[in-house]
């Protein structure tokens, strides 16, 4: 008894393992083929490449992002979508009010279709101190 309830108990882990939905791939891109860690501020030729399945399948017709989790002054702004693939590029700007500090946070972003929320994203922002700023 005590063996059929550890095979019962075997096959079911694996039935969960095989059947866990895999994680969702985002990165960074020029929209050229080259992908990037994360975001730079002072940038307006980046995108967020994002599996269209985690959208419902195509582009959203009113796409929005919230921004969330950077510090004071830095904003990741939309400014275009596009299909590429099974994918689709949320180009956008990235900007900070004060050059001359660092930028390295995780931005959580949420993609919407209007009011409704699509999907969560997580990708760093990154930028360097302009020390000659000051």
């Amino acid at each position: 008894m005590n063996k059929m309830l550890l095979i019962v108990a075997a096959a079911l882990s694996l039935a969960t393992t095989a059947f866990a939905a895999s994680p969702m791939t985002v990165y960074a891109t020029d929209g050229n083929g080259h992908s990037y860690q994360g975001l730079y501020t002072e940038s307006s030729w980046m995108a967020i490449s994002v599996p269209l399945s985690a959208l419902g399948g195509s582009l959203p017709s009113n796409a929005s992002l919230d921004v969330s989790g950077l510090r004071n002054g830095v904003y990741v702004t939309l400014d275009s979508v596009e299909e590429r693939g099974d994918n689709a590029l949320f180009y956008v700007s990235v900007s900070r009010d004060d050059t001359s500090v660092t930028s390295n946070d995780m931005a959580s972003i949420g993609i919407k279709n209007g009011d409704t929320l699509l999907t969560t994203v997580q990708i760093p922002v990154y930028g360097g101190a302009d020390l000659s700023a000051e």
